[in-house]
């Protein structure tokens, strides 16, 4: 409170904020914030991560379309002597590339886990006979072929009922950042005539809860979360 004289030389009264009241509000306001930030910190990372897949689902699919030697996913062959022909004459051109391994190390996380926290890759990728890249936008992929013979084990463990050769993709969003857990941020999709689509894409929703948990593999939360609307769960969000 403070008495000022006015120009008809009477006092006035001004009422104020007491140095005590102004701590008190300021140190209200910091508890507020510090209360409400991590809810919007953590709402800044779903988005940011959101967008991450969504770009690059985007992108791969349009890569693996144009990738396709006929033009349509029927003539897709994955022989193991014919792979390494596909991606160089076909994928590679249609992805920016910083580097290539050919079933050797270099390209991919060693020690990638499952969420529920079992060994997903060996030291050098994941599968055997694979193709790892790391692309420009800070992706590792990893891709591993299957032949119509393996039908059965594809729609088994991958989810997704192929029918000729098919190509089990692994794709690292965060490249050597970490967690490296299928199903946090790495996300696998299966490559195929049914086009480039994530794993477990005819499960049902039971299946996919499942097995993406902290007891699962992981293989399905890529569909977990597109069926979800681009909704990551907080468990999942690496």
């Amino acid at each position: 409170m403070i008495n000022i004289l006015n120009k008809n030389k009477t006092y006035i009264t001004l009422h104020g904020f007491t140095i005590a009241e102004v701590l008190i509000t300021l140190g209200i306001i910091g508890i507020v914030a510090a209360m409400t930030l991590p809810s919007i910190t953590a709402k800044i990372n779903h988005i940011i991560a959101v967008n991450k897949l969504k770009k690059m689902y985007s992108t791969l699919s349009q890569a693996m379309l144009r990738a396709c030697p006929e033009g349509d996913y029927s003539s897709l062959t994955f022989e193991s002597s014919k792979i390494k022909d596909w991606y160089i004459n076909y994928l590679k051109p249609q992805i920016k590339i910083n580097k290539e391994c050919y079933n050797t190390k270099g390209c991919w996380n060693s020690g990638t886990k499952y969420m529920n926290g079992a060994i997903a890759s060996n030291a050098s990728g994941v599968g055997s006979g694979f193709i790892a890249f790391d692309t420009v936008d800070g992706y590792f992929i990893n891709m591993d072929g299957y032949l119509e013979r393996d039908h059965d084990y594809v729609e088994r463990v991958f989810g997704v009922n192929t029918q000729g050769d098919s190509l089990i993709v692994h794709v690292d969003i965060n490249g050597n950042g970490k967690p490296n857990i299928i199903g946090k941020d790495v996300f696998v999709f299966v490559f195929s005539n049914k086009g480039f689509v994530p794993a477990c894409k005819i499960k049902n929703d039971n299946e996919i809860k499942e097995d993406c948990s902290k007891n699962g593999n992981g293989i399905c939360c890529f569909e977990k979360i597109i069926r979800n609307g681009w909704e990551i769960d907080k468990d999942n969000l690496w």
